[in-house]
C-alpha cells in the first residue's frame, strides 16, 4: 500500500485530535489516577534519574508530595492522601495509602526511561512541573499509536475515510482516551494494538511470513507492557490456527513451515524479554516480599480455584464496560463519557460476531477474525497466567482495559465492514460523535 500526500495529511489531522483531547485532559484532571498514577510517576522520576525502582521499596519524597499536592479522589482502603507539604514537614510514609510503597516495580522499563527523561526535559523548558511533563510523553505515545493505527488500518487496503474513522475511534475509546493524559505504560497500548494489526496484514492479506519483523516488535512491546501483547498473541493465535489449516486461510501446505517459525519465534522473543526482566527484577527483591495491594482485587487459587480463572477470560470483552473497564479523574469524568461507553462497548461486544458472520467467507480476513475473537480471551490468559505465577493468585475480574490492545482488530473489523458507500460516511460520523462527546464532555463538566 503506497502512502501518498492526503494520507500524511490525515495522519496529521488524527495527531492534532489526540494531542486536542490530551491537552484537555491533562489540564482539568488535575489529580493523580487512581489507576496507581503515583506509582508510575515514581517509577518515572527515578529512571530519570538513574535508578530502577524495585518492587516494594518507598515511593520518592518528590512522587509522595506530588500525590498529596494534586490529590486523589477519595481513599484507599480508609486511607486518605496527606495534604500539600505533608512530607516536608516530617510526615511518615506509613500515612500515605499502600504505606507509601512503590508495589509497580515489575513493570519493563522502556516506557518510564522515555516518560522520566522526556518529562524532566519538558518540566524545565517549558516551565511546569515534572508529573504534567510526563502526561505529555504519554500523549505523544498514544498521538503515535492514532497515527499508526490509520496506516495499519491502510495496510489492509481499507479507504482513506474508513481508516481515518477507525483510527479516531480507538481514540474515542475511553480506556484510551484515560491513557493519553496520565502517567502510565497503558498509554504504549494502541501502538501495540496497531502493531498487532499491521503483523496481521503482513502475514495474511500480504503473505510475507519473515519472522523478523513480528519478533522484534513483540520485543519492543514486551520491553514497555507485557500486558500490551494482547493483540500480538491474538494474532498468532490465528497464525497457530493456519499452521493447522493453512489451505483454510489462503496459505499452501508447504507454507506450514514458515507459519510455524513465525508463531515460535515470537513466542520465543516474549518469553526471552519477560523472563530475563523478571528473573532480574524478582532477585532484587525481599524473598518475603508481600505487595501492599495482595488481596485487593486478586483471590488466592486456594480460594478459588482454576474453573473461576477460565471463566474470567470472558470478562474483558466489550472493552468498554463504564463499570469497571476504565476510570477517569475528576475534572475529566463526565455522565455523557459514561453514556458513550455503555454504546461503544455493545458494539464492541458484537463485533466479533460479525466479524464471524461477515468476513469469514474471505480467505484472507480469517486471520483477522480470529484475532478479533481469540483477543481478549488471549490478553486475559496473559493477565491470569502472569498473576499465578507471581503469586499463586488470579484476579477477581479482568477489566477490559487489559485487552485494549486489541481495540485496534475491532476496529479494523468495523473499518472494513463499513468500507462501502454510505456506510463508510455512517462510520465516520459514529467515531466523530464519539470523540465529540468525550472531548465536549469534559469540557462541559469542567465549565459547570
Amino acid at each position: 500500500m503506497n502512502i501518498g500526500k492526503r494520507d500524511a495529511l490525515l495522519v496529521v489531522v488524527l495527531v492534532a485530535l489526540s494531542l486536542t483531547w490530551s491537552a484537555v485532559a491533562i489540564s482539568h484532571g488535575t489529580p493523580l489516577s487512581r489507576y496507581d498514577e503515583w506509582t508510575y510517576v515514581d517509577y518515572a522520576w527515578k529512571m530519570a534519574y538513574g535508578h530502577v525502582p524495585v518492587q516494594g521499596e518507598d515511593l520518592a519524597d518528590e512522587t509522595l508530595e506530588a500525590w498529596s499536592c494534586r490529590g486523589m479522589e477519595g481513599s484507599i482502603q480508609g486511607v486518605y492522601v496527606p495534604v500539600c507539604g505533608a512530607r516536608t514537614e516530617g510526615r511518615g510514609i506509613e500515612e500515605w495509602p499502600y504505606r507509601g510503597e512503590n508495589y509497580n516495580g515489575f513493570h519493563p522499563p522502556l516506557y518510564f526511561a522515555l516518560a522520566g527523561h522526556g518529562g524532566t526535559f519538558l518540566a524545565s523548558h517549558f516551565h511546569t512541573d515534572f508529573v504534567t511533563g510526563a502526561r505529555w510523553i504519554s500523549a505523544f505515545f498514544v498521538a503515535g499509536g492514532v497515527a499508526a493505527l490509520y496506516l495499519a488500518l491502510r495496510s489492509w487496503r481499507a479507504s482513506r475515510r474508513a481508516a481515518f474513522a477507525g483510527a479516531l475511534l480507538a481514540l474515542a475509546t475511553p480506556a484510551v482516551g484515560a491513557s493519553a493524559g496520565i502517567v502510565h505504560n497503558d498509554a504504549v497500548t494502541l501502538l501495540a494494538g496497531a502493531a498487532g494489526v499491521w503483523i496481521a496484514a503482513r502475514i495474511f492479506l500480504d503473505h510475507r511470513l519473515g519472522s523478523t519483523a513480528p519478533a522484534l516488535v513483540m520485543v519492543g512491546i514486551s520491553a514497555t507492557r507485557v500486558i500490551s501483547v494482547g493483540a500480538l498473541l491474538a494474532v498468532l493465535c490465528a497464525v497457530g490456527c493456519a499452521v493447522i489449516r493453512p489451505e483454510s486461510f489462503g496459505f499452501s501446505l508447504s507454507d506450514r513451515r514458515r507459519l510455524l517459525r513465525l508463531l515460535l519465534v515470537s513466542v520465543l522473543a516474549l518469553l526471552l524479554v519477560y523472563l530475563l526482566w523478571s528473573r532480574w527484577q524478582n532477585g532484587r527483591r525481599p524473598a518475603d516480599y508481600v505487595p501492599a495491594i495482595s488481596g485487593l482485587s486478586t483471590v488466592t487459587l486456594g480460594e478459588g480455584g482454576y474453573d473461576s480463572v477460565l471463566a474470567s477470560l470472558l470478562d474483558g470483552y466489550g472493552l468498554t464496560d463504564p463499570r469497571s473497564d476504565f476510570y477517569l479523574q475528576p475534572g475529566v469524568r463526565s455522565g455523557v463519557v459514561k453514556v458513550w461507553a455503555a454504546f461503544l462497548y455493545l458494539v464492541y461486544l458484537v463485533t466479533p460476531v460479525l466479524a464471524i458472520i461477515l468476513l469469514w467467507s474471505w480467505r484472507r480476513h480469517r486471520g483477522l477474525v480470529v484475532a478479533t475473537v481469540a483477543g481478549p480471551a488471549a490478553a486475559a490468559l496473559a493477565v491470569q497466567a502472569r498473576e499465578i505465577v507471581n503469586s499463586a493468585a488470579y484476579f477477581r475480574i479482568i477489566s477490559g482495559r487489559y485487552a485494549i490492545s486489541t481495540v485496534g482488530l475491532h476496529v479494523t473489523v468495523l473499518a472494513l465492514l463499513t468500507d462501502r458507500p454510505g456506510w463508510r460516511d455512517g462510520f465516520l460520523a459514529f467515531a466523530g460523535s464519539g470523540y465529540l462527546l468525550m472531548l465536549g464532555g469534559t469540557l462541559l463538566t469542567s465549565v459547570g
